[in-house]
């Protein structure tokens, strides 16, 4: 019997509740198509998963040192708005952002708390940011000294912040997932300076560089390695940032955000990924978010509820 549920997930940041004005502009697309997964264990998983109806999202990042968009702000597209009051200059906003590493020492931060607040309200699965599209990183990663366990919260006993909420609500008997951002604007093989950073796709011609987004899609293995491999069981690895895909997947889609899609392929090589994951996580989920087939096992349409109940596993986001 295929069960049909939509969860609703609640989002946050802790100082600071980020408004998201980017789901508004169309920026992930829900996806056209469905394949259902072939694999017993992750349909086993996905059974399992579809039980448990009420999750929770939660991004927390820099971006709560202001309180602001997460991520958003850094992006140069004409939807974006900035704080004027902080510079006109946009390369001098983003100096400004990355900056806030220095700023944000969260001493109050209690994971335990936040899980038995989830659990008395019903929830049952927790899907965590451990690294959003400005590429500062919320476990301790070892492919990159942009991290909280880098800063002022270094000295902090629970200063690797994903292990310690995973764990937190994993004591709980909660399903975990780990969000991760696909494309990383931090670093300088996906947003290379000697260029603009036009808007959210990379900004080099991957075609005349192809060491350079190889090194980039060597980064974000090695990092989602860290997380299948260094922190406890995971349920569910929730990719973010669709436009970093394959471009097969962009011309048999119709997607919805302004900003171009450039003609090189930003793929990542997802099979590779997925092997790996499965291997470490056997029967994970993996929610390649809005890029249809294999490794999107459950859709995210975002910020409502289907006009329709879908005939596949979905949540609104």
């Amino acid at each position: 019997m295929i069960k049909r549920t939509f969860l609703f997930i609640f989002l946050f940041t802790i100082a600071g509740f980020c408004y998201l004005q980017a789901q508004d502009q169309g920026v992930h697309p829900q996806s056209s198509k469905y394949e259902w997964p072939a694999e017993p264990l992750v349909k086993n998983k996905l059974d399992q998963w579809q039980d448990q109806k009420f999750g929770m999202i939660i991004h927390w990042g820099l971006y709560a040192v202001p309180g602001i968009i997460e991520s958003w702000s850094i992006c140069s597209e004409d939807w974006i708005n900035r704080d004027t009051s902080i510079t006109n200059n946009y390369e001098g906003y983003k100096r400004w952002y990355w900056g806030l590493k220095d700023r944000f020492n969260p001493q109050k931060f209690n994971p335990e708390q936040w899980a038995d607040a989830a659990s008395n309200a019903g929830m049952k699965y927790l899907v965590f940011t451990t690294k959003h599209h400005d590429g500062f990183n919320m476990f301790d990663t070892r492919q990159s000294d942009f991290k909280i366990s880098n800063g002022p919260f270094s000295h902090h006993p629970k200063a690797n912040v994903a292990k310690y909420v995973f764990n937190a609500f994993r004591n709980k008997g909660m399903m975990i997932g780990a969000y991760f951002s696909k494309p990383d604007w931090h670093n300088q093989d996906y947003w290379w300076p000697y260029y603009a950073t036009a808007n959210r796709n990379n900004n080099y011609d991957i075609r005349k560089y192809p060491q350079k987004w190889e090194n980039y899609k060597n980064l974000t293995f090695n990092q989602i390695q860290e997380l299948m491999t260094d922190y406890g069981a995971i349920d569910i690895l929730w990719l973010d940032g669709g436009w970093v895909r394959p471009k097969e997947t962009v011309n048999d889609e119709v997607l919805s955000w302004d900003a171009p899609i450039p003609e090189w392929s930003q793929d990542i090589n997802m099979p590779r990924i997925a092997s790996m994951a499965r291997k470490n996580q056997p029967g994970i989920l993996i929610v390649d978010r809005t890029v249809h087939g294999p490794y999107e096992n459950y859709q995210t349409p975002e910020q409502r509820v289907p006009d329709r109940k879908l005939d596949y596993p979905g949540k609104a986001v």
